[in-house]
């Protein structure tokens, strides 16, 4: 056998071996294309629907739902990537709740007068109002607790024995005639050179104590809130007469008497007026009495306040003697100052002609209040807390704001409730639609019409 021949036999035996090869080859290539075809349509279908095909071990990274993440995570983001809002918010309820928390501690701290050097108490209110009246006596009371030595003006003896019954050593009654006056206006009044000498001569407790000079605070001045009500031609000229001369112009004499006191150590202090306010904000009808009193008072206080406010003294200082008016709404004074109120009944005393001419209208009226339908047991007002801190706030020094500069008290003050919403309805609700809030809209048959029926109804009433 030649060489040829034996390479002939060599090659026929190796091509076995090479297409052995490289169908392996071709089988393995085909293998892999048809793995990653199949891996990549499960892929796909898996993302359309998550549901029904679950993910396999040999699942794509890049093609897997990214894990959910928490709120703080998606907060954090957010506060990254907005450092402006975020910086404008925080400061929005960081002052916000400083404010707060600030008039939080404002009312919850204790009100209390300031004592002088030795302890003795140094600070005194004067209460111009009749010890008859409840709110006197709850005022002077709960300021005598306070630590304030209190003078109730008094005009008759009697008056003087009730403030004596309630034997308190630091509530005195100071008997003020208002029908003697000083030479001049500017000068002290008689009955008032008991005070005048603790506010301008040091005063000792007792033998061995160190002696102060104590301080006028303030001039509260309350009139009586009962007022005669009715149409304008059944209150008689001598209740207009006692109405102007007890609450509008005792109320004015008595601040005129006072004014010198007040300015003369030109020391921190206040004149408080006292009032209803509910009547005169709606002027009600028939309260006549009342919208006139209050009304004219508080046109005399905004002037008073304007006329301190330009007093200057000769060392360039201005008058630090600040006018408050204390509007008042509904107050709970609690069940033994509560006095029983029986509305109505006055119609009785009114001539025939003015019965069946104001009658049934009045009694219209009177039938909107909630005191009449329901009894004064369940008209709840204020708490008495509310009318006693605001007094005491009225009174106190003044404060001194954010930027150390001395802040004067608040002119008008709204105590109670309702005293703010109806001076808001009486100021910006149409006159028609308060009218009919008061029962204008829903009155009865007149006394024409209805003949005799009005009369038996007057005799059974």
């Amino acid at each position: 056998m030649t060489s040829d021949d034996q390479f002939f036999f060599d090659f026929l035996a190796s091509v076995p071996h090479d297409v052995k090869r490289y169908s392996a080859e071709v089988a393995e290539s085909i293998d892999r294309n048809v793995d990653y075809a199949a891996t990549v349509i499960k892929d796909a279908l898996t993302v359309y629907f998550p549901h029904v095909i679950s993910f396999g071990s040999r699942d794509l990274p890049a093609l897997r739902r990214p894990p959910p993440r928490s709120v703080s995570e998606r907060a954090y983001d957010w506060v990254m990537r907005h450092r402006a809002w975020t910086a404008a918010i925080a400061a929005f309820f960081g002052t916000g709740a400083v404010l707060y928390l600030g008039s939080r501690s404002f009312n919850n701290r204790k009100r209390r007068a300031r004592r002088a050097g030795n302890g003795a108490r140094k600070e005194i209110v004067v209460i111009a109002g009749s010890p008859h009246e409840p709110m006197t006596r709850a005022i002077a009371e709960d300021l005598e607790r306070r630590g304030f030595i209190v003078y109730v003006v008094v005009q008759s003896v009697e008056e003087e024995h009730t403030i004596q019954m309630q034997n308190r050593s630091d509530i005195r009654a100071l008997h003020l005639d208002l029908t003697t006056a000083p030479p001049t206006p500017s000068e002290i009044h008689p009955a008032l050179h008991g005070i005048y000498s603790l506010i301008s001569q040091p005063q000792s407790p007792a033998p061995g104590i160190q002696p102060h000079t104590c301080q006028l605070s303030g001039l509260i001045i309350l009139p009586s809130l009962n007022y005669p009500t009715g149409p304008v031609p059944t209150i008689t000229a001598s209740n207009w007469a006692d109405t102007i001369n007890t609450r509008l112009l005792s109320p004015i004499l008595i601040t005129q008497l006072f004014i010198p006191l007040l300015t003369h150590r030109n020391q921190s202090n206040s004149i408080v007026f006292l009032y209803p306010s509910i009547s005169a904000s709606l002027s009600a009808p028939y309260a006549g009495p009342e919208v006139a009193v209050t009304r004219a008072l508080s046109g005399f206080a905004t002037s008073l306040r304007q006329e301190l406010r330009l007093l200057q003294f000769s060392n360039g200082a201005s008058c630090n003697t600040d006018i408050v008016e204390m509007k008042l709404g509904n107050i709970d004074l609690g069940p033994h100052f509560r006095v029983p109120q029986v509305a109505g009944t006055e119609v009785l005393a009114w001539s025939h002609h003015h019965r069946s001419l104001y009658g049934p209208s009045y009694l219209s009226s009177v039938e909107q209040r909630p005191v009449a339908s329901t009894g004064p047991n369940a008209v709840r007002g204020s708490p008495a807390r509310v009318l006693h801190n605001a007094v005491f706030d009225s009174i106190a020094p003044s404060r001194k704001s954010v930027f150390g500069r001395k802040t004067r008290r608040k002119a008008v003050v709204y105590v109670g409730r309702g005293s703010r919403s109806y001076g808001i309805i009486g100021e910006w609700i149409p006159t028609s639609l308060v009218g009919w809030m008061l029962g204008q809209g829903n009155l009865p048959q007149s006394s024409s019409e209805s003949g005799n029926s009005s009369e038996t109804g007057w005799e059974r009433l």
